[in-house]
């Protein structure tokens, strides 16, 4: 992928299995968050393809990558300020027509989020950061996706958010969602996933299980603090 003359991602190759959790790690502008954007179509890329269950999603519309199964909870949560709570969640199935199960999601997600009912009819915007968070992942989950991508889900957040949102990631992955994230919190993340890959520059430089990486010296000195 490229910005211009700029080179943001070069020669990455990575695969998400179904029913794992895979972490990217990295410093920032390694290009973790533009692999993201990359994969739900939100940035065009220079060259390569990306393909879901085996068929190619490269160069579709982020709507038909939405379709298809890959729900994307953006950095900085991105919710519609303006619109209630309400109307965010009912913008998370904008394209599904099976209605009834669409408000039977909306239930299932309030009762999952309760801070959320209270605040059914109130403007997105006016939320704390957290329950904006809370928010933007009922959001994504209510396009009911089989895979899910996370984008800095702790960042900004009070710690007793960042442990909820955690918490959260591994019910939905427990659940049979399969997750992608990107996650500063590179000690968490690696604790928490299958498989990690270190980014540096636009490129892969390292790749393995959590745990794998956890305990690689060069990973522990450059991004777990000794």
């Amino acid at each position: 992928m490229r910005y211009g003359a700029t080179l943001g991602v070069d020669a990455i190759s990575l695969e998400v299995r179904e029913g794992e959790l895979v972490t990217l790690i990295g410093a920032n502008g390694a290009g973790k968050s533009t692999t993201l954007r990359a994969i739900s179509g939100l940035e065009p890329l220079a060259g390569g393809r990306i393909e879901f269950d085996g068929s190619p999603v490269s160069g579709a519309l982020p709507a038909v990558i939405l379709e298809r199964g890959i729900a994307h909870c953006p950095e900085g949560r991105r919710v519609f300020p303006q619109l209630t709570v309400r109307e965010n969640l009912e913008m998370g199935a904008f394209r599904r027509v099976d209605r009834q199960r669409v408000r039977e999601d909306m239930e299932r997600m309030l009762e999952r989020f309760p801070r959320l009912r209270e605040r059914l009819k109130q403007a997105a915007g006016t939320l704390s950061g957290g329950e904006q968070q809370m928010l933007a992942v009922a959001r994504a989950l209510m396009s009911r996706p089989r895979l899910i991508m996370f984008d800095e889900p702790s960042l900004g957040l009070a710690p007793n958010f960042v442990e909820m949102i955690f918490d959260l990631i591994l019910e939905i992955r427990r659940e049979g969602t399969t997750v992608l994230m990107v996650e500063q919190n590179a000690y968490a993340a690696l604790e928490m996933c299958d498989r990690a890959y270190l980014l540096e520059n636009g490129r892969i430089v390292r790749q393995g299980t959590g745990q794998a990486l956890l305990e690689d010296e060069a990973v522990r000195r450059a991004y777990l603090g000794g």
